[in-house]
């Protein structure tokens, strides 16, 4: 049976904070929602008197929550029992399950691709897109028999569970390669030397290509601020440049022995290590190239650069015209404490090894996202 949401939820009540100056209550804005985990995960608590215009709509638990600003973004949740009372934005439309509809699947189906897809559709404004309360309410959706709508949000719930608790172990993973390297550099002994210092003999830091011109046809890959990812470069959709623009700016093409650090706009500091497979490839002008070929001394001093002390110095060192710029002087100057050959050996061991759980780790994270996405598909056309 297909019905329309409205058709299957309940009317929510409201209320008017400043007629109550003193009382305190919960407060779900739309900043409050997690467009990434489908969560509530920062309502806060305000006074009547301080409340917003937008603070109106009385939630209670089982509520579902969809934000009608930028839809594309998908921000959704469910309200659980520990904001149950809370006030909610009137920037979400809020899904009060009638008895025909179990909450969860409700939740499930306002994630799904085909709910998201109809919503940017129907959206109005360029700069700032949204739907109203109705055109939410008229979107439609496959209602099965409760006893079904159970077996399907309880199946879609195991696999968020499960995602959940591999997007916990990369979590983990992070902290203990970050642990590892705090804990290296407080503890060994070494010389302090200028990040400028340990650059290849005749070479140097340097930006890459200012202007790169518009995309050519079997041109020169170019690695943008976007194409840093997990501290590699991601290669799926470099931009290629002509051969002209790569030979004026020959002095940042990669030899695959570079640390890269992101030195304008608002990634500042994000870095990656270039591989063999990046070879002869150029770098874009908001990216800085750190020339080190010892394999041991280039892990560490990436890894040192991701510290907190120096991305602190990072970011004490801006200079901001158009956008946040770190200098490479600055940048050269960034103070690197080098240890011995053997302590350097033994720190990139372990990192090498929690770097291996790690991609052990993303690759289980990944299968899971693609089965979740498989089952929500099938959970809807009836075929799960």
């Amino acid at each position: 049976m297909i019905v329309a949401i409205g058709d299957v939820t309940e009317r929510v009540h409201t209320w008017n904070p400043a007629a109550q100056p003193d009382s305190e209550f919960l407060y779900v804005d739309l900043g409050a929602v997690d467009s990434a985990s489908k969560s509530i995960t920062d309502a806060v608590r305000v006074r009547g008197s301080d409340a917003p215009s937008r603070a109106r709509q009385l939630v209670q638990s089982g509520d579902v929550l969809v934000s009608t600003v930028r839809p594309n973004l998908n921000a959704v949740a469910a309200v659980d029992v520990s904001l149950d009372g809370a006030t909610a934005s009137t920037g979400f439309t809020v899904l009060r399950p009638s008895h025909r509809v179990h909450s969860r699947y409700l939740y499930h189906w306002v994630r799904t691709p085909a709910f998201v897809a109809e919503m940017v559709r129907k959206s109005t404004g360029a700069n700032y897109p949204a739907v109203s309360d109705r055109i939410v309410k008229e979107s439609t959706l496959a209602l099965p028999g409760l006893n079904e709508q159970r077996r399907i949000a309880a199946i879609l719930d195991h696999c968020d569970s499960l995602c959940f608790v591999g997007k916990k172990v990369l979590s983990r993973l992070h902290v203990l390669r970050q642990s590892a390297v705090a804990h290296f550099v407080d503890s060994v002994h070494g010389t302090e030397r200028n990040l400028s210092d340990l650059v290849d003999a005749g070479d140097r830091l340097n930006y890459g290509v200012v202007q790169p011109g518009e995309t050519v046809k079997n041109g020169v890959p170019l690695v943008r601020v976007s194409d840093l990812r997990l501290r590699r470069i991601d290669r799926t959709a470099l931009k290629l440049i002509g051969p002209d623009i790569d030979r004026t700016h020959s002095h940042s093409r990669l030899r695959g022995t570079e640390v890269l650090v992101v030195c304008v706009g608002m990634t500042i500091g994000k870095i990656a290590i270039a591989q063999a497979v990046d070879i002869g490839s150029n770098i874009a002008r908001a990216i800085a190239r750190i020339p080190i070929s010892d394999s041991n001394l280039r892990t560490f001093v990436a890894a040192y650069l991701e510290t907190e002390a120096v991305q602190s110095y990072f970011k004490a060192s801006l200079r901001t015209v158009a956008q946040p710029t770190l200098n490479i002087k600055q940048l050269g100057e960034a103070r690197i404490k080098v240890p011995s050959i053997g302590d350097l050996a033994n720190l990139c061991a372990r990192l090498e090894s929690i770097d291996a759980q790690s991609q052990r780790a993303r690759c289980r994270l990944e299968a899971l996202q693609r089965m979740s996405v498989s089952l929500q598909s099938r959970a809807f056309s009836g075929q799960l």
